[in-house]
């Protein structure tokens, strides 16, 4: 699944303040930005879905 949000930073920032990794089972990636132009990190979900949470452009 893809979620495009204005600001990836702040969501990667946000998702690990409030410890949703250690509270829901998450697994979260580091944030990363593609040769393509867009900055995303993966999150994969207590049922197994992987989540890219993005934002495009430079």
């Amino acid at each position: 699944m893809h979620l495009l949000v204005e600001n990836a930073d702040a969501w990667h920032g946000r998702i690990l303040h409030a410890d949703i990794p250690a509270r829901y089972g998450v697994a979260v990636s580091e944030i990363e930005q593609r040769p393509w132009g867009m900055r995303d990190f993966r999150l994969t979900d207590p049922s197994g879905v992987l989540w890219r949470i993005a934002r495009n452009g430079a």
